[in-house]
């Protein structure tokens, strides 16, 4: 019994010494920090033994205090831990891949060859902190190590002697003599070497940490791991070595620190990655951080020590590396030659999905996932002492990519840092919405291709971003379209989007099998709008479509309209197929769903050229009753009759808001008489597009649309009912309506009519002159009547031309004239007319001979072209292009280009078209034009059957002409005319050699051909360099850069483009208008569309992330308190628990079952 008091009597006093030692130091939430792992509690009897064995044999240690401050202390044991977890050790929460040995030193350990004895003078080093390590309970020893932290070291000595001799300000004695010989210690590492300190994730039971630093070299890293015999020990003393490293990281001022600076070396290598992975950036600064790889990631990049030795353990060295859209993780490693080799891992920045870690005084472990689309998370376990710096350069790039995502997404989704205030980050932004740096962002992440796009302000709801077909025409990849679409999920500066001919297919069907958290989809809009957790589940198992087209009208505000236009797999033409594969159009379904709630302003839906399903036709019918649909364009969906009446049931019914409606080319076709009910339910309606969709079943005698119905649609703008044959009476409700439109005698009409298209409709010469009479001189409106009689009743229609009573859009397109004299008299009415701006007479002329081959242009015809041309001052937009089809032709007879001479006295047209019309005949008069013309700006003569005499002559007279800006060839074109050069080659071969098929001959033929197509190439090549010239010289007059790939299929796309301006408008410099979208450079002159690569990135910034000691929000309040402060409980992961600690529960019954009070 005796005995038994005595063993316990020792052992609390020996306790009492231990806490008497760390009194005056505070304790540290370091040590409830699950950012360790929980085996730091995990004990058993047998090693609460030997930490009752370590205590017996330790000499008192004293730090600054009298030996009578120690009898103050209680008798009680009490335990410092703050039960809450960090997020850190929710995710890491497993052993380390390292043996438990190969870290731990103890005697005999080796002095580090960062510090020298015979170069520091421990006397005068401020003791910072000293404290007993865990004995080696391996061998028979009596003494036990220390640790010691200075200002300026942290320092291992075999025993407390020899702390007392190096130190002897602990031990309040004198300084040893001059020329007393001093112990050296085991290890001395220079603070301002260290890279990361944190606690040892090992399954050793016992307290230790983990200190990482630089070699002497600056190459590579070493490592030592120190355990203590009590975990509140461990935690001070890791407070105090984290405060003294930095103190000299914030010595260095505004400057970096040192441990931040990698060697010139590393320096090179770190650069070479950069120059490789992103070289359009090689001239901006690196954000460089040392890291140590922690848990999982250790068995990749440190081999397992062999040796049993208790030294430091020299590692490979490892960097983060934070560049423009990418950063990368380096593992720089010495080879078995000893020189310095590297590997890397690359990651996008805007493909961060979590950032976890803490922000308390000294927990620097942290975790970073990155996961592109499609693909399964990567996660970074790592530590650093710049772990705040790192956490602020990482959500300083976050925000400089995505400029417009709310903020509070990064906080909600991607930064879950415990202690951290919500930063604010300001950065700068650039034009439209920083959409090109963003999308740039995560083709770099994605490593895919650029996408075709461009910017257009002609549309109906502007800006929009349009995103085009590939120039090689192949398909997009699904990485390519998720880029785009995620580029654009948060922009809050389009107001329209346009996929039109660009498949979808890639996408159709598409999982993600890596998505698993709710921040994979868009369950939050940027007004705080939340999805209700059964839709994000539902929303989850839905495809990679449907979750990305939910997002674009869910979280944008601005977005209005999207247009889907032939967006399907394999396009309309595969509908059976489309029926099979997928019940619905999965990019519409979520717009709908949308809709039918009321949170999206995505209303209008252009959906032409899709096949449109069973389903997804109920789901459109089922939105429309709600009255959310402002536009649907439902054209060539391959509606049957059926389907139509089904989809416009809600138009018969009751008022309706549409705007625009599109039913044309459907294979189905809705009765006549419902058009009047229709529009009656339509009072707000701007376009109506009923081409081909109506069919006769009413009285003839009856008006189509009565005048009474025309006369309450205050809004329309546009009208077509091209394909029904219309009768008197709709002509005459018809002019009514135009005559007020026009005159704006009803001050009620809010819009202008500006287009009515009545093709194919039986209307004769007599009825257009009445239709253009009701119009008169309209500079805003266009009219088509292409493919009517218009040759009965000529005369009048031509009477009201020469007088200028018609719109300033006229489309006269396949009219056939059986009389070539009414082709003459048309003409000659436009070449007088004085109200036409764009005429399109494409596939108009009269009707062709027999023999087509041998028949030539009447000269009668050849004059009154050629007065059209040379004076008509009215027209600057003419399509004078023939038709050649397999039923019908369209095309003017041979030798009519003669008539182009008179070109070479026209001063105003800027754009003429004149494609398929046999110029090659009369190309020299074609040169003459190119020569002496001076108001062409585009020259479309595709189609012409030119061969390589042809090409040289008008590229000898383009050289000429400093105005021509657009001269066109398509790829197709162009291998049409190598073609007639082949044929001529071969023909002319056949004729000088008769002996055919033989070796000489064949060589012949092939050099020939690689000379021709060698001056063919030459040939284009000459075209670009003059238009090039062209160009220049336009922009120097307009003072500012033009976008000149924009293409003009028609007349209509033509008047669209800027190329539309007068020459002289265009030399007249920038203009200011309030209306017209600018960019920042260059501002005025009006460009309706810009292309992605006239689109250019601000790199100005050589440091766009770099984060300066000091910057504003850097340092937390948690660093002015005490570390033994309550610190917030972080987030937890989702789905994770920390197991109860039984062992703590355990350790504290086996201290009772000794007698020591754990009450308190």
């Amino acid at each position: 019994m005796d005995h038994g008091l005595h063993r316990r009597s020792h052992t609390l006093q020996s306790l009492k010494t231990a806490e008497a030692n760390v009194a005056d130091i505070p304790s540290s939430p370091t040590s409830s920090s699950p950012a360790g792992s929980d085996a730091d509690w995990r004990f058993s009897l047998h090693a609460f033994t030997k930490t009752r064995r370590s205590l017996s044999n330790r000499e008192p240690v004293v730090l600054g205090t009298s030996p009578g401050s120690r009898s103050s202390h209680s008798r009680k044991l009490s335990k410092s831990r703050n039960l809450s977890t960090s997020s850190i050790g929710a995710l890491t929460h497993r052993g380390s891949a390292f043996s438990d040995d190969s870290g731990q030193l103890s005697a005999p350990d080796v002095l580090s060859r960062a510090a020298s004895p015979s170069s520091v003078d421990w006397q005068s080093q401020k003791v910072e902190a000293v404290t007993p390590l865990e004995s080696d309970t391996h061998l028979l020893r009596t003494k036990t190590p220390y640790l010691v932290v200075t200002s300026e070291y942290l320092v291992k000595a075999k025993s407390r002697s020899d702390v007392c001799k190096l130190f002897p300000s602990i031990a309040e004695k004198p300084a040893a003599e001059p020329g007393t010989s001093l112990p050296e210690p085991t290890l001395a590492v220079p603070l301002s070497s260290i890279v990361a300190v944190f606690v040892a994730e090992s399954t050793r039971p016992s307290f230790g940490i983990e200190v990482w630093w630089k070699s002497p070299n600056g190459l590579f890293f070493q490592q030592a791991t120190f355990f203590f015999n009590l975990p509140r020990e461990r935690d001070q003393q890791m407070h105090h070595i984290s405060r003294g490293v930095r103190a000299n990281q914030h010595g260095e001022g505004e400057g970096e620190c040192e441990t931040a600076q990698p060697s010139p070396e590393v320096l090179r290598i770190l650069d070479s990655i950069h120059d490789s992975e992103e070289p359009g950036f090689a001239h901006r600064k690196l954000e460089v951080f040392p890291v140590v790889p922690r848990a999982g990631m250790r068995k990749e990049y440190i081999k397992k020590a062999e040796d049993s030795s208790k030294k430091p353990q020299e590692t490979p060295s490892f960097y983060l590396v934070v560049g423009t859209y990418l950063c990368y993780f380096v593992v720089i490693h010495q080879s078995k030659s000893g020189e310095a080799t590297h590997q890397h891992k690359t990651f996008g920045l805007v493909t961060l999905e979590k950032f976890r870690g803490d922000w308390v005084v000294h927990e620097e472990r942290f975790n970073i996932s990155f996961r592109n689309p499609m693909a399964a998370r990567v996660t970074l376990e790592l530590a650093s002492c710049h772990y705040r710096r790192i956490i602020r350069v990482f959500g300083l790039a976050d925000r400089y990519l995505k400029p417009v995502w709310p903020q509070m997404w990064q906080s909600a989704e991607i930064f879950h840092v415990a202690g951290l205030k919500e930063p604010q980050y300001l950065v700068p932004r650039e034009d439209f919405g920083s959409v090109r740096r963003t999308l740039d962002a995560y083709m770099a992440a994605c490593n895919c291709a650029p996408v075709e796009w461009e910017i257009n302000w002609k549309t109906k709801f502007p800006p929009e971003f349009r995103v085009l077909p590939a120039k090689d025409g192949s398909r997009y990849t699904p990485l390519q379209l998720l880029a785009v679409l995620r580029a654009l999920r948060y922009n809050d500066y389009f107001h329209s989007l346009s996929f039109r001919d660009v498949d979808l297919g890639p996408l159709w069907d598409a999982q993600d099998p890596y998505s698993s958290t709710r921040g994979a989809v868009a369950y939050l809009s940027r007004t705080c709008v939340t999805l209700d957790p059964d839709e994000v589940e539902i929303l989850q198992q839905s495809s990679l479509l449907h979750q990305e087209f939910h997002a674009l009208a869910f979280c944008s505000e601005t977005i209005q309209q999207i247009d889907f236009t032939n967006c399907t797999p394999s396009g309309s033409s595969n509908t059976g197929r489309l029926r099979e594969a997928a019940p619905n159009l999965q990019f519409l379904t979520p717009i709908l769903n949308l809709l039918r709630s009321d949170i999206t302003k995505c209303s209008n839906l252009i959906l032409a050229h899709n096949p449109l399903l069973r389903s997804d036709l109920e789901d459109v019918v089922e939105t429309l009753k709600t009255g959310r649909i402002h536009t649907l364009d439902v054209s060539s969906c391959g509606l049957c009759e059926v389907e139509l009446r089904s989809l416009i049931g809600p138009l018969l019914d009751r008022p309706q808001p549409l705007q625009s409606l599109n039913l044309s080319e459907n294979p189905g076709r809705l009765p006549a008489d419902f058009l009047p009910q229709m529009l009656y339910n339509l009072p707000q309606i701007r376009e109506l597009n009923m081409r081909g969709s109506l069919q006769a079943g009413w009285d003839t005698t009856t008006t189509l649309i009565p005048f009474e119905i025309l006369d309450r649609l205050e809004c329309l703008e546009e009208l077509d009912i091209s394909g029904f044959k219309v009768n008197y009476a709709t002509i005459r409700d018809l002019g009514e309506f135009l005559h007020n439109k026009a005159s704006g005698e009803r001050g009620a009409y809010a819009a202008k009519f500006r287009k009515l298209v009545l093709n194919h409709c039986g209307i004769t010469g007599s009825e257009a002159a009445k239709l253009c009479r009701a119009i008169g001189y309209n500079s805003d409106m266009h009219l088509s009547l292409s493919g009517n009689p218009l040759e009965d009743g000529i005369e009048d229609l031509v009477d009201v031309i020469r007088a200028s009573k018609v719109p300033a859009g006229l489309y006269l397109e396949l009219i056939e004239f059986k009389e070539e004299s009414n082709y003459d008299l048309l003409i000659r009415a436009l070449a007088e007319t004085e109200s036409v701006s764009l005429l399109s007479l494409a596939g108009t002329a009269p009707t062709p001979s027999l023999d087509t081959i041998h028949q030539t242009c009447s000269s009668e015809m050849v004059e009154t072209l050629e007065y059209l041309f040379s004076h008509n001052k009215s027209i600057r937009y003419l399509d004078l292009s023939g038709f050649s089809g397999k039923l019908e032709d369209g095309q003017l007879a041979r030798g009519f280009a003669r008539a182009l001479a008179g070109l070479t006295e026209n001063t105003t047209m800027t754009h003429l078209k004149i494609r398929n019309q046999n110029l090659h005949d009369d190309v020299g008069t074609l040169g003459r034009v190119l020569s002496l013309n001076q108001s062409l700006r585009v020259l479309d003569c595709q189609g012409n059957d030119f061969n390589l005499t042809s090409i040289k002559f008008l590229v000898s007279n383009l050289k000429q002409n400093d105005r021509i800006i657009d001269f066109p060839f398509t790829d197709a074109e162009r291998a049409a005319i190598w073609n007639n050069i082949l044929k001529g080659l071969h023909k002319s071969t056949a004729a000088t050699c008769p002996t055919k098929g033989s070796a000489a001959a064949d060589k012949l033929g092939k050099a020939q051909e690689v000379m021709l197509l060698d001056v063919l190439n030459r040939q284009f090549d000459e075209i670009d360099e003059h238009l090039r010239r062209n160009r220049l010289i336009l922009e120097e007059a307009a003072g500012q850069l033009l976008d000149f790939e924009m293409s003009a299929d028609s007349l209509e796309d033509m008047e669209d483009t800027w190329l539309g301006l007068d020459p002289e408008e265009a030399e007249q410099g920038p203009r200011s208008s309030d209306t017209t979208p600018t960019t920042t450079e260059h501002r005025g002159l009006r460009r309706p569309t810009v292309r992605s690569s006239y689109i250019h990135m601000d790199t100005s910034l050589p440091a766009p992330y770099h984060v300066r000691h000091g910057m504003d929000g850097l340092e937390s309040p948690t660093e002015t308190l005490d570390p033994a402060s309550e610190v917030s409980t972080p987030p937890e992961m989702v789905g994770e628990k920390v197991p109860e600690d039984l062992s703590f529960k355990q350790m504290m019954a086996e201290f009772r079952e000794v007698g020591f009070d754990t009450a308190s």
